[in-house]
């Protein structure tokens, strides 16, 4: 079954490339790719930008989905902050998906936190820029959470608009599969931040071919980025 339109997919793909022109002028020094949600946004951010630094992206497990997400998210920003901070200044972009913007402002106060805890003394909040940037769609009721329009006032978040997020909540169109937490209070399932597998199915297979095509890119040349990498970043600063 198709999985989306193809006025849907023709919005989607024109404000991925809104995004990636922000990110060609913006040059961040990493990028943050919430494991849960944003590896098909990086997959095809790299077929339309075959400069894409794939190098500078990193998975956090930056989601309510997880369990003890609070305690996992300070545990990976730490150690990243450990592994990569050397005391100059550096620019973090986060691409998420926005609809209600609340995943996202979440992320962004745990990481202030976290930078504000890492170094008391050197005033790290003035020396690393973090930012949202994200691929939106408009919730239902027509209104963002009111600290994520913050944000965006604040200019520290921005959000490339769509008809729909043809990616979002749709485990056709994402390959990773996590493995399996507690049920919790809400009845939702929830997940622990490591990798059961990555399945690349059909509809995601198609879904790279026809991003190629859209592109003008050759789709015997595209391949899923970084595979090995989505599940080290989990282990590297969650170990």
């Amino acid at each position: 079954m198709k999985q989306y339109t193809k006025s849907e997919f023709d919005s989607f793909m024109k404000s991925m490339k809104n995004m990636d022109d922000y990110l060609r002028s913006k040059k961040p020094d990493f990028i943050f790719a919430p494991v849960l949600g944003s590896v098909p946004l990086i997959d095809v951010l790299s077929i339309i930008d075959r400069h894409f630094p794939l190098e500078t992206v990193e998975y956090p497990p930056n989601s309510s989905r997880f369990i003890n997400r609070g305690e996992i998210i300070d545990k990976w920003f730490s150690n990243f902050l450990d592994a990569n901070y050397i005391g100059d200044r550096m620019s973090i972009i986060c691409i998420d998906e926005v609809i209600s913007g609340s995943s996202a402002v979440k992320g962004y106060k745990e990481f202030r936190k976290v930078l504000h805890n890492f170094n008391e003394k050197s005033s790290l909040e003035k020396k690393i820029n973090y930012e949202v940037l994200g691929i939106g769609e408009q919730p239902k009721n027509k209104k963002r959470n009111h600290g994520f329009s913050k944000l965006v006032n604040q200019k520290k978040a921005k959000v490339f608009e769509t008809d729909k997020i043809i990616t979002a909540d749709n485990i056709e169109l994402n390959p990773v599969r996590l493995k399996l937490g507690k049920i919790n209070k809400q009845g939702r399932q929830t997940y622990l931040p490591e990798i059961d597998s990555m399945i690349y199915s059909q509809n995601y297979l198609n879904l790279l071919y026809e991003t190629a095509n859209y592109f003008g890119t050759d789709p015997d040349q595209v391949t899923p980025a970084n595979i090995l990498k989505i599940q080290g970043s989990l282990e590297k600063y969650l170990g």
